[in-house]
């Protein structure tokens, strides 16, 4: 799997309290820090300083963010399928229903692509970022 494939994984996988992932700068592996229990791997040490130094926290896409983009999607989609995607954006539980809408509608692998074309392009931000950071 590419860096930006991996990338854009551990953007939606999203922020828990209980794991997340990490770049290391030197390899460009992407790591997984959950507890042992979850993944079978100690956990990534952080206090110590020569490891902690080539990892950096890839950022999570937020709930607030990701409903954005369902609506970007939503609007980009012909008139019968918007008005079915924005009202359930606008309903109860909209994330749950929108997943089940674009399941009925059989648009779900242009969702995925989408959702994908959106995590790679922040990744690809985030990465040039980081880079101007680095090189500073």
């Amino acid at each position: 799997m590419k860096l930006l494939d991996e990338l854009a994984e551990a953007f939606l996988d999203g922020f828990n309290d209980e794991m997340s992932y990490v770049l290391n700068r030197r390899t460009g592996e992407v790591l997984l820090d959950a507890p042992e229990a979850l993944t079978g791997e100690p956990e990534i040490d952080w206090d110590d300083e020569e490891v902690a130094a080539d990892l950096v926290m890839i950022p999570t896409v937020s709930s607030s963010e990701m409903y954005d983009v369902m609506v970007s999607f939503a609007k980009k989609q012909p008139d019968s399928i918007t008005i079915h995607l924005t009202n359930v954006l606008n309903g109860n539980k909209p994330f749950r229903f929108f997943k089940e809408k674009i399941n009925e509608l059989g648009i779900e692998n242009h969702w995925y692509e989408f959702e994908q074309d959106y995590a790679k392009s922040r990744m690809t931000e985030w990465l040039e970022e980081f880079s101007k950071i680095e090189g500073s």
